[in-house]
């Protein structure tokens, strides 16, 4: 859905519906607390205008020297004030907790659904402008669910009940003053939309400045290896500048609207206070009453304002809730089979049958009718140039992608018929880049198996040679890496890597080739855990090196063209050309 920025009160009101219908759900926890504060917000109008009417009150008797009656009318205001306080007081705290809440649910449910979108999806969105959608858009849904209405509650209360005591007071006077309504209206007219173009152009602008700070922080390495600080800083200066722009534009417009909004106030007060004073003279009003008249007018201001501001508030947030909803309609391109069965894997055989997949539909294949079998425990190194298809063929083992054409069956199991729970619990990945958050190595462990008991993750950090650098340390398993914690070298996290593999003891293992990266004495360390990894597993090994095939019982050489050949490797140096020419000329490069 997609709001144009030139609309009319109405048509926006009726996209702002839909949008509070679609965020509803994560409010509705909260409806009884919702109906509190709506209660409040009455309790709070009826003592403010008893408090503006006590005040014009005090002042006439104190005009009139009646000190007795002041005395009572001062203590009775004493006690209003501190009854509208207390309430004030309680329906901000609601309002914050209720807030803070319905964010949560929002932000929960958006994080969860871009997790669970296939990756090709996902990718579709740079990671800061994801973050972008994550806090700063999300933060500005209160809008529409709560801000908005129980402020438009509150201005229609507080312009009910003050109206009503301006024409009770002086109906000529409320008449004047009412007369001057639609110029208020003439104003957000003319702004809300210039503010919604404004806040449209910024909120996608500042999603692409904060996507590029993600991209520079996660590459400062490759930055300064390139000597590219001034170009980055010259490219972060012209993003920020276009999105500054837009900002400031906005901003401008809300300055303009105060501006024009407190000199339409002034001139009300002033017609008023010039025809009040003659209804003194006359003798149809008192100071005290005409105070009273005058405050309930200026007071007036307030929810005049407010409502007035909604639609240019509304314009300013119309965007945010736009991005955040385009992600939450988006649809994953995995679809699981309903009802989808659990995958029990008992041998491991894996077979690929007249596979064809390409990334986009008008691109060169990655494969095209492939097949091949991968034995029960065999271990398959699958080799070729970059670009070939080897890790994607792990991704489609995964069912991160699905193939245009073509099947992959794990012990004679379809993996599309399957939940992708199972299927991925029975396959564990050793990547290149390791996945690990911020927290202690215990719990970073247990991200591959939560149910395993102390001794298992003592046992496959022996497994893995991680003990050899865990034990020493003085809080052990409970030490935190990441931000905050030590600095582990890369191959210490590719040990803990295998250690989560240990952990979770799948029968299938992909092995992103995790050791190509690393020194003599620190690969030959991760081949001996690797070793004991893949024994009695289906193990397939993404070979970007050619000399880390030795162990593997067959290889797999992905031609790049989408066809492939199987074979030993001393079979595929002696009879196949290309696969002889590509080792010898990685060995002459060695």
């Amino acid at each position: 859905m997609k709001i144009k920025v030139h609309v009319s009160l109405w048509q926006l009101f009726k996209w702002i519906r839909s949008v509070s219908h679609f965020f509803l759900p994560y409010i509705k926890p909260d409806k009884g607390y919702i109906a509190l504060m709506c209660v409040f917000l009455v309790v709070i109008t009826l003592a403010n205008t008893l408090m503006i009417w006590l005040l014009g009150n005090a002042v006439s008797l104190l005009t009139a020297i009646d000190y007795d009656q002041l005395s009572k009318t001062l203590l009775i205001l004493v006690g209003v004030v501190f009854v509208s306080q207390c309430f004030q007081f309680a329906y901000f705290h609601i309002f914050n907790a209720v807030s803070l809440r319905y964010i949560g649910r929002v932000r929960e449910n958006l994080l969860s659904h871009v997790m669970a979108l296939s990756y090709p999806v996902a990718s579709l969105y740079e990671r800061g402008d994801l973050i972008a959608r994550l806090s700063n858009d999300i933060d500005r849904l209160t809008t529409f669910v709560l801000d908005v209405p129980l402020s438009l509650l509150s201005h229609l209360l507080v312009l009910m009940f003050y109206v009503s005591m301006l024409f009770w007071i002086d109906w000529q006077l409320a008449l004047i003053a009412l007369l001057l309504a639609p110029l208020f209206y003439l104003l957000q007219h003319f702004l809300a939309p210039r503010k919604g173009q404004a806040a449209s152009k910024f909120f996608n602008y500042n999603g692409n400045l904060l996507a590029f700070e993600t991209q520079a922080l996660s590459n400062l390495r490759g930055i300064s290896s390139f000597n590219a600080e001034q170009e980055m800083q010259s490219r972060h200066a012209a993003a920020f500048d276009v999105a500054r722009r837009w900002s400031l534009k906005m901003r401008k417009i809300d300055i303009l609207y105060n501006s024009v909004f407190a000199m339409l106030i002034y001139i009300t007060g002033i017609i008023v206070a010039y025809n009040g004073i003659e209804g003194i003279q006359s003798g149809r009003l008192s100071v005290g009453v005409l105070i009273s008249f005058v405050v309930y007018l200026g007071y007036l201001s307030v929810p005049v304002r407010g409502v007035a501001q909604i639609p240019i508030q509304l314009q300013g947030d119309v965007g945010a809730a736009e991005r955040v909803m385009a992600v939450m309609n988006r649809q994953s391109d995995i679809i699981e089979c309903t009802p989808s069965n659990e995958l029990h894997v008992t041998k491991g055989e894996i077979v690929i049958r007249d596979l064809s997949f390409s990334y986009q539909e008008n691109d060169s294949p990655i494969f095209y009718q492939l097949s091949e079998t991968v034995r029960a425990g065999e271990t398959v190194a699958l080799v070729g140039a970059s670009g070939s298809g080897k890790s994607t063929l792990a991704a489609l083992i995964m069912r991160f992608y699905d193939p245009q054409q073509g099947d992959i069956e794990i012990d004679g199991v379809n993996i599309k018929s399957v939940s992708l729970a199972s299927l991925r619990r029975n396959v564990s990945v050793v990547w290149q880049e390791p996945f690990f958050i911020n927290g202690t190595i215990m719990e970073n462990l247990k991200l591959a198996n939560p149910n395993a008991s102390h001794a298992q993750v003592i046992n496959a950090c022996k497994d893995s040679f991680a003990w050899e650098f865990i034990e020493p340390l003085t809080s052990g398993l409970d030490t935190k890496v990441g931000a905050h914690g030590i600095n582990l070298s890369v191959g210490q996290y590719q040990r803990l890597a295998i250690a989560q593999a240990f952990l979770r003891d799948a029968p299938i293992l992909i092995l992103d080739e995790a050791s190509s990266a690393l020194d003599s004495h620190s690969e030959q360390v991760l081949v001996d855990a690797l070793q004991k990894l893949r024994a009695k597993r289906t193990t397939l090994i993404i070979a970007h090196r050619y000399s880390s095939i030795r162990s593997a019982d067959r290889v797999v050489y992905l031609m790049g063209d989408g066809s492939a050949v199987s074979g030993k490797h001393e079979d595929l140096y002696n009879y196949n050309a290309d696969y002889k020419r590509a080792v010898q000329w990685q060995t002459t490069v060695s």
